[in-house]
């Protein structure tokens, strides 16, 4: 093993299962160190968030361009990744909290409330070892609830709210929205282009196939596709 995978697997291996595999044998000695460098500016831009941070558990990893605001609402666990490009909104009634070894992607979204004030967004909550993929948009304003080990792909939206509009005499921005809340439960595969509109529930196990469109509540063990989505098949069927 060459120097900078033995750096790499006494920092950030050995004893945090948390944060991800080993680095791959077959990975040049350059290659190593340029993963090695990265990590170790991801972890020393996430100890000076911390300073700010409602709690982090343990170590966390910022990535570059990444945009928090308020801090104080965002609590952690250990080894939480905010990769590049990242934007992370706390202020809400209930705060963001994410568990240990959750990942949020590239270019992810996460937004309970208004950058201008109003009415404050409900939170969200995301279970250990989960991942927000790359470029996913989340609008808390509605409670978000997110399992422990929850892949969702590239560029999935949830939206926990709906404007009215049942006022013809109005315009329908005018008649405001009603929230519902979305539940992701645990072991959940959530392929890339899905949307899951407000009052989902995605039972446990479940796998949604990409591009599809969520609007009513799926069963535990469901593979679901479609627009809007139906239920294939169940995982657990003979």
């Amino acid at each position: 093993m060459g120097i900078a995978k033995t750096i790499y697997a006494r920092l950030f291996v050995r004893g945090r299962e948390h944060l991800g595999a080993s680095m791959d044998p077959a990975l040049s000695e350059r290659d190593a160190w340029g993963i090695l460098g990265r990590v170790a500016c991801n972890l020393i831009r996430g100890a000076a968030w911390k300073l700010r941070m409602g709690q982090v558990g343990g170590r966390f990893f910022v990535g570059k361009r990444v945009s928090i605001l308020s801090p104080s609402h965002i609590s952690c666990g250990q080894n939480v990744k905010f990769e590049d490009h990242a934007e992370v909104q706390g202020l809400s009634t209930g705060g963001v909290h994410f568990g240990d070894g959750v990942t949020v992607g590239r270019g992810a979204s996460i937004r309970p409330s208004s950058y201008y004030g109003g009415e404050l967004g409900e939170g969200m909550t995301v279970g250990a070892r989960s991942a927000i993929g790359a470029y996913n948009w989340i609008g808390a304003s509605g409670k978000v609830t997110i399992g422990s080990d929850v892949m969702l792909g590239p560029r999935v939206i949830i939206i926990p709210e709906n404007h009215n509009f049942g006022a013809t005499q109005q315009t329908i921005r005018e008649q405001g929205v009603t929230r519902a809340a979305v539940v992701i439960e645990d072991d959940c595969w959530i392929g890339c282009n899905v949307t899951i509109l407000s009052g989902v529930t995605i039972g446990k196990g479940s796998i949604v196939a990409a591009g599809a469109v969520v609007n009513k509540s799926l069963p535990p063990g469901s593979i679901a596709g479609g627009v809007p989505a139906r239920v294939i098949r169940n995982r657990e069927a003979a």
